[in-house]
């Protein structure tokens, strides 16, 4: 029986024995300490630059000047100029169209007669009144007394009477010209038909409206200009000690797209509305472009034609000894992270100037030389180690 149990058990030891001999001859690991884990980024070296701020907005062409033509007087058309169509250019002084004058004309004849009449009624008068002073000459103080109505012998209110007809036949004869020059429509300045509601044939009342033009020695674009972008424009003042202050403003470049391919086109803010919206919060300014169909010597690519819709960069005032960043280092509270000298993040409070579409300008909380990290980051701390993978040189 003891044989029967001592043989198992036998077994169990030496196994037992044999795990603990190998456990002894297996050689332990080498201990290391933990390495710590380093983030990659991109930083760019920033040194202050002294540069020009652009204030971005946008608007659409319009023209200085916007015509309604009317007609003053009623008749036919019965001439009208090659120009006289939808998109015609005119010139100052062209005719665009004439209406039927016969009956002005017959209106001016009648009028000059009136006023031949009246000059002859008033020397008729004249040569009555001699007569009559010389008569009163001629009577004693007696005969003189004798005449209550002193001014109606002498005929001085018929004189006056005549007068006041010739006065008004030769206003009559003014009128009279006046409506036959209305019969022919002439161009007030060099413009383009945006549209015309009438042609040869038809009959036109007085207020009919004939067509709308608008001049093109000028376009204008209205921009809107926020409040806090104000401050470093060089906007014109509508009065300077003074006097009128005609000086060009600041240069605005406007951009459009036109089919595949971007155009621009220069211009000058010339005015300001120089008010806030109180709703929006920004200011109105008019930048003028300078002949826009290139009417009269001007080079564009392609005519700035009215209703386009632009963008526009305005040019600012310069900026001195600032920092330029992209924008999106930016962290809560105007906060940047930094790599310094042993590659580790520090965390700088910068003073914004601005910014800018993509840009930040920074006046304070750098220095020349400092490594700002641009790569975006999660979770970062002060004091994390990083490894620089490029630098790159500040931004433009």
């Amino acid at each position: 029986m003891l044989k029967k149990f001592a043989i198992p058990a036998l077994i169990v030891l030496l196994a037992v024995a044999i795990s603990i001999g190998m456990g002894k001859m297996r050689q332990q690991p080498e201990q290391s300490e933990p390495s710590e884990a380093t983030l990659l980024v991109e930083t760019i070296t920033v040194a202050p630059v002294n540069t020009r701020i652009t204030v971005v907005s946008q608007g659409t062409v319009e023209p200085r000047t916007r015509t309604s033509l009317v007609s003053e007087v009623s008749g036919q058309v019965v001439e009208v100029s090659s120009a006289f169509v939808a998109g015609g250019f005119f010139r100052k002084g062209d005719l665009l169209l004439r209406l039927d004058d016969q009956n002005y004309r017959a209106a001016l004849t009648r009028a000059e007669a009136g006023v031949a009449t009246a000059r002859s009624a008033l020397e008729q008068e004249r040569g009555q009144g001699d007569v009559a002073q010389r008569e009163w000459d001629r009577m004693s103080q007696a005969q003189q007394n004798q005449i209550r109505a002193k001014d109606l012998y002498l005929r001085k209110p018929q004189l006056a009477e005549a007068q006041a007809r010739l006065a008004s036949a030769l206003a009559d004869l003014e009128d009279a010209g006046v409506d036959l020059a209305k019969t022919t429509v002439i161009a007030p300045y060099d413009g383009l038909v945006s549209s015309k509601n009438t042609d040869i044939g038809q009959f036109v009342n007085a207020g009919s409206v004939l067509a709308e033009t608008f001049a093109v020695d000028y376009a204008e674009v209205r921009l809107p200009i926020p409040e806090n972008k104000i401050a470093f424009l060089d906007l014109p003042s509508a009065i300077r000690n003074g006097t009128m202050d005609n000086n060009t403003g600041p240069l605005v470049e406007l951009v459009s797209r036109l089919g595949e391919r971007n155009y621009t086109w220069e211009g000058h803010l010339t005015r300001t509305e120089g008010v806030l919206d109180i709703r929006t919060r920004v200011m109105f300014s008019v930048v003028q472009v300078e002949d826009p169909y290139g009417l009269y010597g001007t080079t564009h690519e392609e005519p700035l034609r009215i209703g386009t819709y632009v963008n526009a960069a305005i040019q600012g005032r310069e900026l001195e000894n600032v920092f330029l960043l992209p924008r999106h280092t930016l962290q809560a509270n105007d906060l940047v992270w930094v790599a310094d000298q042993e590659n580790r993040l520090r965390a700088r409070q910068v003073k914004v100037v601005t910014t800018n579409g993509d840009n930040a300008f920074v006046s304070e909380g750098l220095q020349p030389g400092d490594r700002v990290v641009i790569t975006r980051m999660e979770n970062p701390l002060p004091g994390m180690a990083v490894e620089v993978n490029n630098f790159y040189p500040s931004v433009d």
